[in-house]
């Protein structure tokens, strides 16, 4: 019972950040940012359940899963441009409590490279047992960010192309 009283005073809120430098301009990155499609190449998703709407690339583009381990969510492209990519990632988490969060990419042109500055930031909900998630988010989550910039400086050197 303590630990729930506790839970309830713990934030659920979270913010985590990474950044790498590319050696292309934005044209070259931006196709694997304004897409579904392209973060699926550098990012983690879940292996069934995708369900593509919305326009192809851009403001609006959207995919959505249900999947038996991770559950129901869905990622969506609010704004594409060749210096910001903004988006959110609802997820229907345990106890029915949906988790949100919100990134923000910017593309910053440094002579022949771009700067990736990736900020994301969350709520976990309403349940006092996410606010002991929440402690560790920052930490964890900064680690998939880079992890997911490494992987996509992975994907452009291989010359991957995301699928249309």
């Amino acid at each position: 019972m303590l630990v729930l009283a506790v839970g309830f005073f713990l934030p659920t809120e979270w913010t985590a950040s990474a950044e790498v430098t590319a050696d292309v301009l934005p044209p070259e990155l931006i196709r694997y940012l304004d897409s579904p499609e392209g973060w699926r190449l550098w990012t983690a998703w879940p292996d069934s359940g995708l369900v593509r709407s919305g326009p192809e690339r851009g403001s609006g583009a959207s995919i959505s899963w249900t999947d038996a381990e991770l559950g129901a969510g869905s990622f969506t492209i609010r704004k594409a441009s060749e210096d910001e990519i903004l988006y959110d990632v609802v997820v229907d988490g345990a106890a029915n409590t949906l988790m949100t969060t919100t990134g923000t990419l910017i593309l910053d042109v440094t002579g022949t490279s771009t700067v990736l500055q990736w900020t994301e930031s969350g709520d976990l909900g309403q349940s006092p047992l996410m606010g002991f998630w929440a402690l560790t988010m920052e930490r964890a989550q900064t680690r998939e960010l880079q992890k997911s910039l490494s992987q996509l400086i992975e994907v452009l050197s291989s010359g991957s192309e995301p699928n249309q």
